[in-house]
Protein backbone atom coordinates (compact mmCIF):
# COMPACT_ATOMS: atom_id res chain seq x y z
CA UNK A 1 0.00 0.00 0.00
CA UNK A 2 1.09 3.38 -0.61
CA UNK A 3 1.01 6.71 0.87
CA UNK A 4 0.76 10.31 0.06
CA UNK A 5 1.65 12.94 2.45
CA UNK A 6 -1.32 15.37 3.13
CA UNK A 7 -1.60 18.48 0.84
CA UNK A 8 -1.05 22.08 2.47
CA UNK A 9 -4.07 24.07 1.12
CA UNK A 10 -4.00 26.81 3.88
CA UNK A 11 -0.65 28.55 2.94
CA UNK A 12 -2.30 29.23 -0.92
CA UNK A 13 -5.79 30.31 0.81
CA UNK A 14 -3.85 32.75 2.80
CA UNK A 15 -1.92 34.32 -0.07
CA UNK A 16 -5.54 34.60 -1.59
CA UNK A 17 -6.90 35.98 0.87
CA UNK A 18 -4.38 38.79 1.24
CA UNK A 19 -4.92 39.78 -2.43
CA UNK A 20 -8.40 39.59 -2.48
CA UNK A 21 -8.21 42.09 0.70
CA UNK A 22 -5.85 44.26 -0.89
CA UNK A 23 -8.00 44.90 -3.95
CA UNK A 24 -11.13 45.56 -2.18
CA UNK A 25 -9.15 47.82 0.22
CA UNK A 26 -7.84 49.31 -3.12
CA UNK A 27 -11.11 49.15 -4.24
CA UNK A 28 -12.85 51.56 -1.19
CA UNK A 29 -10.61 52.97 0.25
CA UNK A 30 -8.45 56.04 -1.65
CA UNK A 31 -5.94 57.46 0.98
CA UNK A 32 -4.92 61.02 1.03
CA UNK A 33 -1.44 62.33 -0.58
CA UNK A 34 0.58 64.01 2.22
CA UNK A 35 3.58 65.57 2.21
CA UNK A 36 5.26 66.68 5.48
CA UNK A 37 7.15 69.49 5.67
CA UNK A 38 8.02 72.96 7.34
CA UNK A 39 6.76 76.27 6.37
CA UNK A 40 7.15 79.99 6.91
CA UNK A 41 4.52 82.96 6.88
CA UNK A 42 5.05 85.73 5.19
CA UNK A 43 2.47 88.46 4.65
CA UNK A 44 0.89 89.24 1.13
CA UNK A 45 2.46 92.54 0.77
CA UNK A 46 5.22 94.65 3.36
CA UNK A 47 6.12 98.43 2.61
CA UNK A 48 8.88 99.88 4.07
CA UNK A 49 9.76 103.54 4.10
CA UNK A 50 13.54 104.35 5.50
CA UNK A 51 16.25 106.85 5.36
CA UNK A 52 19.06 106.66 3.08
CA UNK A 53 22.59 107.35 3.82
CA UNK A 54 23.06 110.67 2.30
CA UNK A 55 19.40 112.18 3.26
CA UNK A 56 17.23 110.49 0.97
CA UNK A 57 13.74 108.96 1.71
CA UNK A 58 13.28 105.66 0.20
CA UNK A 59 9.94 103.99 -0.22
CA UNK A 60 9.96 100.38 -1.27
CA UNK A 61 7.28 97.58 -1.78
CA UNK A 62 7.07 93.92 -1.55
CA UNK A 63 4.77 91.88 -2.48
CA UNK A 64 5.37 88.30 -1.40
CA UNK A 65 2.34 86.64 -4.03
CA UNK A 66 5.14 87.77 -7.07
CA UNK A 67 8.31 87.31 -5.28
CA UNK A 68 9.65 90.17 -5.69
CA UNK A 69 10.03 94.18 -4.98
CA UNK A 70 6.68 95.80 -6.97
CA UNK A 71 7.41 99.53 -5.97
CA UNK A 72 10.15 101.47 -5.44
CA UNK A 73 10.81 105.68 -5.13
CA UNK A 74 13.17 107.79 -3.78
CA UNK A 75 13.11 111.13 -2.29
CA UNK A 76 16.54 113.11 -2.76
CA UNK A 77 17.04 116.67 -0.36
CA UNK A 78 20.12 118.76 -1.17
CA UNK A 79 23.18 119.16 1.54
CA UNK A 80 21.91 121.65 4.14
CA UNK A 81 18.49 121.45 3.46
CA UNK A 82 16.48 121.73 6.45
CA UNK A 83 13.44 119.32 6.70
CA UNK A 84 10.87 118.22 9.38
CA UNK A 85 8.97 114.92 9.22
CA UNK A 86 4.85 114.91 11.07
CA UNK A 87 3.95 111.14 11.39
CA UNK A 88 0.09 110.78 11.23
CA UNK A 89 -0.64 107.83 13.25
CA UNK A 90 0.74 106.45 16.88
CA UNK A 91 0.00 103.66 19.21
CA UNK A 92 -3.76 103.90 19.19
CA UNK A 93 -4.15 104.16 15.38
CA UNK A 94 -1.78 101.22 14.11
CA UNK A 95 -4.83 100.47 11.18
CA UNK A 96 -3.86 102.15 7.66
CA UNK A 97 -6.09 101.99 4.80
CA UNK A 98 -4.75 102.52 1.44
CA UNK A 99 -4.37 106.21 0.66
CA UNK A 100 -3.89 107.62 3.58
CA UNK A 101 -1.20 109.92 4.59
CA UNK A 102 1.69 108.64 6.92
CA UNK A 103 3.89 110.83 6.80
CA UNK A 104 4.13 114.65 6.03
CA UNK A 105 8.04 116.06 4.46
CA UNK A 106 8.09 120.00 5.66
CA UNK A 107 11.25 121.18 3.17
CA UNK A 108 12.64 124.32 3.64
CA UNK A 109 14.13 124.05 0.09
CA UNK A 110 10.89 123.90 -1.36
CA UNK A 111 8.98 126.46 0.55
CA UNK A 112 11.52 128.75 -0.29
CA UNK A 113 11.88 128.38 -3.92
CA UNK A 114 7.77 128.31 -4.43
CA UNK A 115 7.94 131.40 -2.98
CA UNK A 116 10.70 132.84 -5.00
CA UNK A 117 8.72 131.49 -8.52
CA UNK A 118 5.00 132.46 -7.17
CA UNK A 119 7.33 136.17 -6.45
CA UNK A 120 8.10 135.87 -10.02
CA UNK A 121 4.78 135.08 -10.66
CA UNK A 122 3.40 138.11 -9.54
CA UNK A 123 6.18 140.12 -11.03
CA UNK A 124 5.23 139.23 -14.28
CA UNK A 125 1.88 139.56 -14.15
CA UNK A 126 2.34 143.32 -12.72
CA UNK A 127 5.17 144.27 -15.53
CA UNK A 128 2.23 142.84 -18.14
CA UNK A 129 -0.71 145.00 -16.82
CA UNK A 130 1.52 147.75 -16.61
CA UNK A 131 2.48 147.71 -20.48
CA UNK A 132 -1.35 147.30 -21.17
CA UNK A 133 -2.48 150.32 -19.31
CA UNK A 134 -0.19 153.01 -19.66
CA UNK A 135 0.32 156.16 -18.06
CA UNK A 136 -1.84 157.17 -14.84
CA UNK A 137 -0.61 159.51 -12.79
CA UNK A 138 -2.69 157.96 -9.18
CA UNK A 139 -1.09 154.76 -10.22
CA UNK A 140 2.22 156.15 -10.05
CA UNK A 141 1.83 157.54 -7.03
CA UNK A 142 0.00 154.61 -5.21
CA UNK A 143 3.40 152.82 -6.39
CA UNK A 144 5.72 155.00 -5.34
CA UNK A 145 3.99 154.82 -1.51
CA UNK A 146 4.30 151.02 -1.89
CA UNK A 147 8.11 150.96 -2.60
CA UNK A 148 8.85 153.22 -0.05
CA UNK A 149 7.05 151.08 2.90
CA UNK A 150 8.31 147.90 1.85
CA UNK A 151 11.44 149.59 1.28
CA UNK A 152 11.44 150.52 5.13
CA UNK A 153 9.79 147.09 6.01
CA UNK A 154 13.26 145.38 4.46
CA UNK A 155 15.34 147.62 6.43
CA UNK A 156 13.54 146.42 9.64
CA UNK A 157 13.37 142.97 8.91
CA UNK A 158 17.50 143.26 7.69
CA UNK A 159 17.95 144.27 11.56
CA UNK A 160 15.73 141.47 13.00
CA UNK A 161 17.22 139.09 10.66
CA UNK A 162 20.96 139.87 11.92
CA UNK A 163 19.86 139.74 16.09
CA UNK A 164 18.22 136.33 14.94
CA UNK A 165 21.22 134.96 13.24
CA UNK A 166 23.47 136.33 16.21
CA UNK A 167 20.86 134.48 18.98
CA UNK A 168 21.34 131.74 16.22
CA UNK A 169 24.93 131.77 16.47
CA UNK A 170 24.97 131.37 20.63
CA UNK A 171 22.61 128.61 20.51
CA UNK A 172 19.31 130.68 22.32
CA UNK A 173 17.30 130.32 18.81
CA UNK A 174 15.88 127.46 16.60
CA UNK A 175 17.22 127.00 12.78
CA UNK A 176 13.75 126.90 11.82
CA UNK A 177 12.84 130.31 13.89
CA UNK A 178 16.13 131.77 11.59
CA UNK A 179 14.64 130.16 8.34
CA UNK A 180 11.54 131.84 9.23
CA UNK A 181 12.55 135.41 9.29
CA UNK A 182 15.05 135.11 6.36
CA UNK A 183 11.88 133.61 4.11
CA UNK A 184 9.53 136.67 5.36
CA UNK A 185 12.59 138.61 4.46
CA UNK A 186 12.39 137.03 0.86
CA UNK A 187 9.06 137.72 0.11
CA UNK A 188 9.68 141.79 0.95
CA UNK A 189 12.30 141.49 -1.35
CA UNK A 190 9.92 139.78 -4.05
CA UNK A 191 6.90 142.38 -2.93
CA UNK A 192 9.76 145.34 -3.72
CA UNK A 193 10.67 143.95 -7.17
CA UNK A 194 6.69 143.66 -8.10
CA UNK A 195 6.23 147.73 -6.79
CA UNK A 196 9.50 148.96 -8.43
CA UNK A 197 8.82 146.54 -11.55
CA UNK A 198 5.12 148.79 -11.53
CA UNK A 199 6.89 152.46 -11.14
CA UNK A 200 9.07 151.65 -13.83
CA UNK A 201 6.08 150.55 -15.82
CA UNK A 202 2.97 152.77 -15.28
CA UNK A 203 3.91 155.81 -17.48
CA UNK A 204 4.84 153.87 -21.11
CA UNK A 205 3.02 151.47 -23.25
CA UNK A 206 4.24 148.42 -24.93
CA UNK A 207 4.42 146.93 -27.99
CA UNK A 208 2.72 144.14 -29.24
CA UNK A 209 6.28 142.30 -29.42
CA UNK A 210 7.32 143.19 -25.34
CA UNK A 211 3.49 142.00 -24.43
CA UNK A 212 4.19 138.76 -26.28
CA UNK A 213 7.32 137.89 -24.82
CA UNK A 214 6.24 138.52 -21.23
CA UNK A 215 3.27 136.34 -21.46
CA UNK A 216 5.82 133.46 -22.50
CA UNK A 217 8.24 134.18 -19.78
CA UNK A 218 4.48 134.20 -17.69
CA UNK A 219 3.95 130.69 -19.18
CA UNK A 220 7.19 129.61 -18.44
CA UNK A 221 7.56 130.69 -14.67
CA UNK A 222 3.47 129.30 -14.48
CA UNK A 223 5.30 125.41 -15.76
CA UNK A 224 7.89 126.17 -13.33
CA UNK A 225 5.38 126.54 -9.99
CA UNK A 226 3.09 123.62 -10.96
CA UNK A 227 6.56 121.18 -10.76
CA UNK A 228 7.39 122.62 -7.83
CA UNK A 229 3.71 122.22 -6.38
CA UNK A 230 4.28 118.71 -7.66
CA UNK A 231 7.14 118.09 -5.79
CA UNK A 232 5.49 119.81 -2.44
CA UNK A 233 2.48 117.00 -3.18
CA UNK A 234 5.21 114.51 -3.39
CA UNK A 235 6.39 115.23 -0.02
CA UNK A 236 3.51 114.20 1.61
CA UNK A 237 3.81 110.24 1.83
CA UNK A 238 0.54 108.05 1.45
CA UNK A 239 0.31 104.58 2.08
CA UNK A 240 0.03 102.11 -1.30
CA UNK A 241 -1.67 99.52 0.30
CA UNK A 242 -4.34 98.87 3.56
CA UNK A 243 -2.30 96.90 6.70
CA UNK A 244 -1.12 97.14 10.46
CA UNK A 245 2.06 99.40 11.16
CA UNK A 246 4.34 97.13 12.37
CA UNK A 247 7.10 98.16 15.25
CA UNK A 248 10.41 98.89 14.19
CA UNK A 249 13.68 99.30 16.51
CA UNK A 250 16.14 100.77 13.93
CA UNK A 251 16.95 104.00 13.52
CA UNK A 252 16.93 104.19 9.84
CA UNK A 253 13.73 102.86 9.75
CA UNK A 254 10.79 104.75 9.49
CA UNK A 255 7.51 102.95 9.13
CA UNK A 256 7.01 99.16 8.00
CA UNK A 257 3.34 98.09 6.99
CA UNK A 258 2.21 94.88 6.58
CA UNK A 259 -0.78 93.31 5.00
CA UNK A 260 -1.51 89.98 6.46
CA UNK A 261 -5.42 89.37 5.63
CA UNK A 262 -4.03 87.23 2.71
CA UNK A 263 -0.25 84.94 3.21
CA UNK A 264 1.82 83.05 1.92
CA UNK A 265 3.74 80.34 3.01
CA UNK A 266 7.27 79.59 1.77
CA UNK A 267 7.41 75.80 2.26
CA UNK A 268 10.75 73.31 0.61
CA UNK A 269 9.35 70.01 -1.13
CA UNK A 270 12.24 67.16 -1.90
CA UNK A 271 13.17 66.74 -5.13
CA UNK A 272 11.29 63.66 -5.76
CA UNK A 273 7.94 64.83 -4.63
CA UNK A 274 8.33 68.35 -6.87
CA UNK A 275 6.62 66.67 -9.85
CA UNK A 276 3.22 66.38 -7.67
CA UNK A 277 2.60 70.20 -7.42
CA UNK A 278 2.46 72.54 -9.74
CA UNK A 279 2.05 76.45 -10.10
CA UNK A 280 -2.25 77.07 -9.92
CA UNK A 281 -2.65 73.53 -8.19
CA UNK A 282 -5.27 73.78 -5.32
CA UNK A 283 -4.10 72.01 -2.20
CA UNK A 284 -5.18 71.60 2.06
CA UNK A 285 -2.94 72.11 4.74
CA UNK A 286 -3.14 71.40 7.93
CA UNK A 287 -0.71 73.71 10.16
CA UNK A 288 0.96 72.29 13.66
CA UNK A 289 -0.68 73.70 16.46
CA UNK A 290 -4.05 74.90 14.68
CA UNK A 291 -7.18 73.19 14.25
CA UNK A 292 -8.33 74.30 11.19
CA UNK A 293 -7.62 72.67 8.28
CA UNK A 294 -6.63 75.54 5.65
CA UNK A 295 -7.33 75.95 1.24
CA UNK A 296 -5.07 77.44 -0.66
CA UNK A 297 -3.24 77.40 -3.83
CA UNK A 298 0.26 77.09 -4.99
CA UNK A 299 1.29 80.22 -6.76
CA UNK A 300 4.84 79.14 -7.60
CA UNK A 301 7.15 76.53 -7.14
CA UNK A 302 11.23 77.62 -7.27
CA UNK A 303 13.60 76.24 -10.40
CA UNK A 304 16.55 76.26 -8.15
CA UNK A 305 17.79 73.52 -5.93
CA UNK A 306 18.71 74.22 -2.31
CA UNK A 307 20.39 71.67 0.29
CA UNK A 308 18.35 71.14 3.40
CA UNK A 309 18.89 68.84 6.39
CA UNK A 310 21.35 66.76 4.02
CA UNK A 311 18.30 66.87 1.39
CA UNK A 312 18.01 68.23 -1.81
CA UNK A 313 14.72 70.71 -1.65
CA UNK A 314 13.06 73.06 -4.44
CA UNK A 315 10.75 75.60 -2.41
CA UNK A 316 6.91 76.44 -3.52
CA UNK A 317 4.93 79.19 -2.27
CA UNK A 318 1.38 78.71 -1.36
CA UNK A 319 -0.88 81.25 -0.99
CA UNK A 320 -3.86 81.25 1.67
CA UNK A 321 -6.35 83.23 3.11
CA UNK A 322 -6.21 84.61 6.41
CA UNK A 323 -8.74 87.12 7.72
CA UNK A 324 -9.30 85.19 10.91
CA UNK A 325 -5.48 86.65 11.64
CA UNK A 326 -4.43 83.68 13.32
CA UNK A 327 -1.59 82.96 11.14
CA UNK A 328 1.68 86.13 11.75
CA UNK A 329 4.42 86.81 9.56
CA UNK A 330 7.65 85.33 10.60
CA UNK A 331 6.31 82.14 11.75
CA UNK A 332 7.62 78.83 11.26
CA UNK A 333 5.62 75.86 12.07
CA UNK A 334 5.83 71.99 10.73
CA UNK A 335 2.89 71.35 8.17
CA UNK A 336 1.31 68.82 6.06
CA UNK A 337 0.36 69.24 2.65
CA UNK A 338 -2.60 67.15 1.11
CA UNK A 339 -2.39 67.31 -2.30
CA UNK A 340 -4.62 64.53 -3.78
CA UNK A 341 -6.28 61.11 -3.32
CA UNK A 342 -3.78 58.13 -4.20
CA UNK A 343 -4.98 54.52 -4.89
CA UNK A 344 -4.59 52.13 -1.76
CA UNK A 345 -1.74 50.21 -4.29
CA UNK A 346 0.50 53.67 -4.58
CA UNK A 347 0.02 54.00 -0.73
CA UNK A 348 1.27 50.76 0.11
CA UNK A 349 4.30 51.50 -2.14
CA UNK A 350 5.36 54.82 -1.23
CA UNK A 351 4.89 53.70 2.71
CA UNK A 352 7.48 50.80 1.76
CA UNK A 353 9.84 53.11 -0.10
CA UNK A 354 10.34 55.60 2.36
Amino acid sequence: MVYSGKKNYLFPAVIVSIILLILILNFFIKPDLTIKTICEVFPKEKWILTRGNNGQIISSMIDYTKGHTVQYSLNQFERGEYISLKFFFDNEKRLINRGDTVISIISSDVKERLATVEGELEIAKADLRSQSVGEKESLIKEAEARLKYTIEKINEQNVLLQRMQSLFGKGLSSQQEYETQKWILDLLEIEKEIFKAQLENFSTGAKSAVINLIRSQINSIDSRLNSLKERKSGLTIVAPISGYITNVFSPDTLVALINDKEIVLHTPIKIEDLGLLTKGQSVKLRISDFEEEYSGSVIAVSREVKFLNNQQVAFISVWIDNKDGKLLPGMVKESFLRIKEISFFEYISRFLTT
